[in-house]
């Protein structure tokens, strides 16, 4: 079996994104940067194995401590949240196309041996659902960008509060909707996540 994609991206990306809540809470917003640019790296890299991933994450924020060095952390700090968005929004969006499977729907598949028909439709709407949410909050690092927003600083981190509450959030209403197919917590998700990467069919 290949070794799962999107799993090991998560191991170093989730780690990475916990030290940049902890340096913006600490007013370090240089370091805060370039831990960014290793989380966007780690999920960007064209490589399925950890060590590739971490690679590319380390070489990121190494150009983002150059980029730092240089030109301070302002720039980047404002384009960073708005090209994470982006990049998840693409990812769970890129696999509502016609003939592709939702994202949540091979997850779910991958956690339960197949798809239950009750939970088909189910899927599809929260892969939307997750699309159209990392769209918004690029909306509003887009306004942001334009003076519009509150600070790069404060809609990045409020991008990660809110994402991790949603995510949690739903594990309740999963089992309230669909009590016969078990428990639904954090962490069977994230096991159905990597052995989604590793079915036979993984793209």
């Amino acid at each position: 079996m290949a070794w799962p994609r999107l799993a090991p991206r998560l191991a170093i990306s989730l780690p990475l994104s916990g030290l940049f809540l902890g340096t913006h809470a600490a007013g370090l917003p240089d370091v805060a940067v370039v831990l960014a640019a290793a989380v966007i790296g780690a999920m960007l890299a064209p490589f399925p194995r950890a060590s590739g991933i971490a690679a590319v994450a380390l070489a990121a924020g190494a150009a983002a401590a150059l980029w730092v060095g240089r030109q301070g952390a302002a720039t980047l700090l404002e384009l960073m949240p708005l090209a994470g968005n982006l990049l998840l929004a693409w990812h769970f969006g890129a696999t509502l196309r016609p003939g592709r499977e939702p994202l949540i729907s091979r997850y779910t598949r991958a956690e339960h041996g197949r798809l239950p028909p009750e939970l088909a439709r189910y899927t599809r709407r929260l892969t939307w659902f997750w699309t159209i949410i990392f769209l918004a909050f690029a909306g509003l690092n887009g306004l942001t960008l334009a003076g519009l927003g509150p600070a790069p600083g404060r809609s990045a981190v409020a991008n990660l509060v809110l994402s991790a509450l949603f995510f949690l959030a739903e594990h309740p209403l999963r089992r309230a909707l669909f009590p016969a197919l078990g428990p639904a917590t954090p962490w069977s998700t994230l096991r159905a996540i990597w052995r989604a990467d590793g079915l036979p069919d993984a793209r």
